[in-house]
C-alpha cells in the first residue's frame, strides 16, 4: 500500500508541474496570433466569464459543431480550455472540417514565458 501512495503522489506531482503542451507549438501558435489567427476559448461561458485570454471568442466545446459557421476555414484557429483536454477534443473536431489548428491546451501555457517569444 505504501509504494502505491508514493506512486500516486509522484503522478500528481508530475502532472501538477509538466508542461501540457511543447515549446514549439506555443511559438507556431503565438506567430499565428501575430498574423490573425483567432483564439478560441472552448469552456463554459461561467468559466470564460471567470477568466479568459483577452480577445478570446467563448465557443464552449458542447456547442461547438453548431458554432462552427462563426469561423472562417482561411483564418488559423488557437483553441485552449481548463486542463488541455477539451481543448484537444475541439482541435481534432476543428481539423477534420478543414481549420488549421493550434492547441495551446490552457490559459496559462498560453502566457507561459518562452525565451523565443520574449527575444
Amino acid at each position: 500500500m505504501k509504494y502505491i501512495t508514493l506512486a500516486l503522489v509522484a503522478f500528481v506531482l508530475f502532472m501538477m508541474f509538466r508542461n501540457s503542451v511543447d515549446d514549439e507549438t506555443l511559438i507556431a501558435a503565438h506567430e499565428s496570433y501575430q498574423n490573425g489567427a483567432i483564439i478560441v476559448d472552448v469552456r463554459t461561458p461561467s468559466e470564460y466569464q471567470a477568466k479568459h485570454i483577452e480577445g478570446a471568442l467563448n465557443l464552449p466545446l458542447q456547442g461547438l459543431p453548431e458554432s462552427l459557421q462563426q469561423l472562417d476555414k482561411n483564418q488559423e484557429v488557437i483553441v485552449y480550455c481548463r486542463s488541455g483536454n477539451r481543448s484537444a477534443t475541439a482541435a481534432k473536431m476543428l481539423q477534420a472540417e478543414g481549420f488549421t489548428v493550434y492547441d495551446v491546451a490552457t490559459q496559462g501555457d498560453w502566457e507561459r514565458q518562452i525565451k523565443a517569444i520574449a527575444e
